[in-house]
Formats: structure tokens, sequence, C-alpha cells
């Protein structure tokens, strides 16, 4: 695939993971330009709205070309020329992209955070019984684990996905 191929279908997909698709954007900060108005340079990821579009674009990207970027590779912001450079030189290991995500199928997950909150419920509930602030808590409480378990299997649904088309690339 050459550069000016890989440059098309990258920004096919940025087009389809924005919040604004084919509104102008500055090439040097793309991926500021996933979020309506773009945030200010190198902060999509302060936001949830920006954390949600800046991680779903690298899974269309992965998904797309059968890669996995590493977390160092996410943490960087690049222009479109670089980030087509990093997705190129990704392409060409796809020994490295199968131990990448060997190692992320095998991550043990860590449900603490879980467990913490249920404590926390349980034990506002015991002391208010049932209280308006109870209800107030419950709901709050549904709705943060509603998020963290559902992004929790969003990712090993993705992973298991790439794992497949990666596997088929022999």
């Amino acid at each position: 695939m050459t550069p000016e191929e890989l440059k098309y279908q990258t920004l096919e997909i940025f087009q389809r993971n924005r919040q604004t698709p084919n509104a102008e954007f500055n090439e040097s900060r793309f991926l500021d330009f996933l979020l309506t108005p773009p945030t200010s340079k190198n902060n999509i990821k302060n936001s949830f709205k920006g954390v949600k579009r800046y991680y779903r674009f690298f899974e269309d990207v992965e998904l797309t070309f059968g890669i996995c970027f590493t977390l160092s590779d996410q943490d960087r912001f690049y222009s479109v020329d670089q980030f087509v450079k990093k997705t190129k030189e990704r392409i060409g290991k796809g020994r490295g992209n199968k131990m990448i995500i060997q190692r992320r199928l095998d991550q043990k997950k860590n449900y603490s955070i879980h467990i913490i909150l249920t404590f926390i419920f349980l034990v506002v509930i015991s002391f208010l019984r049932f209280h308006w602030t109870s209800v107030i808590v419950g709901v709050g409480y549904s709705t943060a684990m509603w998020w963290i378990l559902s992004n929790e299997l969003r990712t090993k649904q993705h992973d298991k996905k790439l794992y497949e088309i990666i596997k088929a690339q022999k």
C-alpha cells in the first residue's frame, strides 16, 4: 500500500470518527479536530467525549489495517503525515502486532474499582435506608458501573475481533 493510499484511507477513518465530518481541520494536529469545536493543541484527552472519540479512532484504524498500536503510540499526538508513517510502520510489524494483541488478551482484569464502588454503595445505603439521598447514590452508582463495565466489554470485543483479523493475515 502506498503512503498516498494509506493517507486517503486514514483520512476516511478520521472523517468517519469525527463529531462533524468533512469540516475543515489542521493536518498538523488533526486528532484535536475529532471534536467540534476542536480542542486546543493536544488536549483531546482532557474530556470524556474527547477520550472516547480519540480511542475509537485508534480502534477503527487498528481494525481496518489489522495492526496494534502500543500504549506509547496512543499517547502521542501526530500530524496526519506522522500518523500515516506510524501506521505504515505498524503494518510492517506483523509479529509485533501478534505479540501486542496476545498480551492484551492475556491481561488479567482488575475489578478492584468495582468492589470499592459496591462497598461504598452498600455502606451509604445501610446508613440511609430508603431516603432520597440513597436513591441519588444508587443512580450514580449504577451509572458509574454501567460506564466502567460497558467500556471493558467493548474493549474486550475489539481485542477479540482484532485478534481474528491479525491471525488471518498469515
